[in-house]
């Protein structure tokens, strides 16, 4: 999609954003971006990011200051587009994930990642609390990635909304009837049939801080 041309002050903040996100790893706030481009207010600023998302550039979300998701083609610090194997990867929390379609309202943070690692326009993070269903390798506190657009098949890891939580378990079939396997040691099989029970997506990869 061709995209509108950039005012010069647009491509300053865009550029700006670029550059802090890759450096940081997530977005800077609208303060933020008017400190470093010397903006006088915030509201400035936010007109700026309206316009940049109108043609097309960013994707922004409507609840935190750094939820802001660059759409391609990204426009690096020289001015030129950036590799097409990075993306924007949001991490939403439980509320957000259980009840938006939009991933990006609502999300604590923004990870720049390479495309090689994680695909899908609509992938997202989320992160664990508690413990999981074993032999799944995930841990409280772990980062996991989930993409919505693929479906689980039996023994994949899936997240899962639980009423007003989440969950992480292996998808099974059994007798022709799917389920999730969330417990840790024991049995807790959640029937997909189930009100309120539904798969958020299959968690394709995990990011672990150590020490």
């Amino acid at each position: 999609m061709e995209r509108q041309p950039l005012t010069s002050r647009q491509k300053e903040i865009l550029e700006y954003m670029d550059s802090f996100t890759r450096d940081i790893g997530y977005p800077p706030t609208v303060r933020e971006i008017c400190k470093a481009t010397g903006l006088r207010s915030p509201r400035s600023v936010s007109q700026h990011l309206q316009a940049l998302e109108r043609k097309g550039y960013i994707e922004r979300g409507r609840d935190k200051s750094r939820a802001i998701r660059f759409l391609y083609p990204r426009v690096g610090v020289n001015g030129s587009a950036l590799p097409e194997n990075v993306i924007s990867m949001p991490l939403v929390d439980t509320a957000t994930a259980v009840h938006s379609t939009v991933m990006l309202d609502g999300c604590e943070a923004t990870y720049t990642l390479d495309r090689e690692l994680f695909d899908g326009a609509k992938t997202f993070m989320m992160r664990v609390h508690g413990d999981c269903c074993e032999n799944t390798h995930i841990v409280d506190g772990d980062l996991i990635v989930v993409n919505p657009e693929r479906n689980g098949t039996d023994g994949d890891i899936v997240a899962i909304a639980v009423g007003e939580g989440t969950a992480v378990g292996r998808y099974e079939i059994r007798d022709g009837n799917a389920s999730v396997n969330s417990g840790n040691g024991r049995s807790q099989r959640l029937d997909l049939g189930s009100p309120g029970v539904r798969i958020l997506g299959r968690v394709v990869g995990i990011i672990r801080k150590l020490g």
